[in-house]
């Protein structure tokens, strides 16, 4: 079992009509991907078209790199997130890679950011 939280450092987003990928035999289509680095791993959200299939989530330890699939509609809050809260962290489980996320630390309620 292997579990990695890291600092998010830097961020890049891609959007474009149509961008191809395969994990295994599974060929995804996505119009977007967000990859959030920090140090020598990296935590990429891949934002599918409404056909693609969707992959189960997944963290290579080895390769320091995790993944998770989600609906494209769901890419304005996630890099809302990391445009406007710090720090964040990004999450990523080998036994249970559902679990892969980025997240916040606690903060207190109306704190805004300075």
């Amino acid at each position: 079992m292997a579990i990695k939280q890291f600092l998010v450092e830097n961020y890049q987003v891609r959007l474009a009509d149509t961008l191809h990928a395969t994990f295994g035999q599974t060929t995804i289509r996505a119009r977007g991907i967000v990859a959030c680095l920090g140090g020598d791993h990296r935590f990429i959200a891949y934002f599918l078209t409404d056909d693609s299939p969707v992959p189960n989530p997944l963290y290579v330890e080895e390769k320091k790199v995790g993944a998770i699939f989600l609906p494209f509609r769901e890419i304005g809050p996630f890099v809302d997130l990391l445009r406007n809260e710090k720090p964040i962290y990004a999450y990523l489980n080998s036994d249970k890679p559902a679990w892969n996320s980025i997240r916040t630390t606690e903060e207190p309620v109306g704190e805004g950011e300075g």
